[in-house]
């Protein structure tokens, strides 16, 4: 982390040095405030951290031994760190939290928990934690949340294309497991703490081990978005990680961990949840389909035969019209398919016709015969734009989460932060 002066950090300072000359001016039962930083205009005291600190090894039962307590302070006090800049951010974005969001925000840790309504407050105060604590960290999520999405979700585009590849691959992927996979990451922006980084990760991953909850620990330490839902990213197929988590996460069995790993941006910890054999989630689709086939001639050019079929059929705008156009060129092989699964189709046509639109021809596919367009007339089952949705969501969200990376570590390059321990 960065430690450097501003101009505006001025006020900050001398905020600091009056509450340290109060300090000492009061008796000594009195001298209780202490700073342990201060980020930009705002004190992060040393009551602050311990809060912070009795919460997380309640929530996560870390042992209590002085080593552990060393790594999960500091990491605690750059968590306290990263939120003060998010709620610094958010203010400047006029982003508030009402009291409703926190009150949802903490009935979803009951329901995560399978705790009772009012929960959350009976485990505070059987473990003396000021409630307080946890309305800030949780205040700071949502908050942080709220400016990134008003801040980016407008720049986020996400085309049809894209809809379509990643339809095209979730289908070539269809019959592979799933698994269902927790993250926890850590965060390292300057090169110089790697090591440290990698020691709490460590550290961590030690403890679950030893018994700690994972989705305690997601909850409490780790700086993804899913820290939310106690690091559950839900079922992934092979191509939707990183490709090296892809191969460490393969050879786990339900139950087991891998980590901490080094990949872009920092360390992570997986827990593979569960795994279920392969899917097909077009197995109730049914469409009406229409083609035209190319029919390439004996040493004819292919790559020509591909833009004529494109040239061709591009302009089309129902099943009737490229039935005409199939006529015209090869009645024959083209026209009407009628009702058909996907799941009988061809593999190599399957991604297509799944990403293809009513009454839009696809892009040239090779086929047996030669070079075929198609044409879905009509799609029974399977909610398709539902699907579409889901991917374009899934597409948002993952970019989100790496403009929000880059927007906090562009937020501590600038802040005046001063560590006091």
């Amino acid at each position: 982390m960065q430690l450097h002066r501003s101009a505006r950090s001025r006020f900050a300072a001398l905020l600091a040095f009056t509450l340290l000359t109060v300090g000492w001016l009061q008796p000594a039962h009195t001298q209780e405030f202490r700073i342990a930083a201060v980020v930009n205009d705002d004190v992060i005291s040393m009551s602050d951290v311990d809060e912070r600190m009795k919460l997380v090894l309640a929530s996560t039962n870390l042992q209590n031994d002085p080593r552990a307590i060393q790594q999960v302070r500091a990491q605690v006090l750059r968590t306290l760190i990263d939120e003060k800049l998010e709620l610094q951010e958010a203010k400047k974005e006029t982003v508030s939290v009402g009291i409703a969001d926190v009150a949802e925000a903490l009935g979803n840790i009951e329901t995560q928990n399978k705790m009772p309504k009012g929960g959350i407050d009976t485990f505070m105060k059987q473990h003396g934690i000021n409630r307080q604590t946890m309305v800030d960290q949780i205040t700071a999520q949502i908050a942080w949340a709220k400016t990134v999405r008003r801040r980016f979700a407008h720049s986020v585009i996400v085309s049809d294309e894209e809809i379509n590849e990643e339809l095209k691959e979730q289908q070539a992927n269809s019959g592979k497991p799933r698994s269902r996979v927790a993250e926890i990451y850590l965060s390292v922006d300057n090169p110089s703490q790697d090591t440290e980084i990698r020691e709490t990760a460590q550290h961590l991953v030690d403890e679950i081990r030893k018994g700690a909850p994972f989705p305690a620990v997601a909850r409490q330490f780790s700086q993804s978005s899913t820290a939310n839902v106690g690091g559950d990213i839900g079922y992934v197929q092979p191509g939707q990680l990183d490709p090296e988590a892809d191969r460490l996460i393969e050879k786990l069995q339900p139950g087991q961990m891998i980590g901490p790993v080094r990949l872009t941006g920092g360390y992570y910890i997986y827990l593979l949840i569960d795994r279920r054999g392969p899917q097909d989630p077009n197995a109730a689709i049914q469409v009406n389909l229409t083609q035209v086939v190319f029919t390439i001639p004996e040493g004819g050019d292919r790559a020509a035969i591909i833009a004529k079929a494109k040239a061709a059929t591009q302009d089309a705008r129902s099943c009737g019209e490229l039935s005409k156009i199939g006529r015209d060129v090869s009645p024959e092989l083209s026209g009407p398919i009628g009702d058909v699964k996907v799941s009988d189709l061809p593999v190599e046509v399957r991604p297509a016709i799944l990403a293809a639109k009513i009454a839009t021809p696809t892009d040239p596919i090779a086929v047996r015969n030669g070079i075929g367009v198609f044409m879905v007339c009509s799609r029974q089952g399977g909610d398709v734009e539902e699907q579409r949705d889901m991917v374009a969501d899934n597409i948002t969200r993952g970019r989100l989460e790496n403009l929000a990376r880059g927007y906090l570590r562009d937020l501590r390059q600038v802040a005046f932060i001063d560590l006091r321990v």
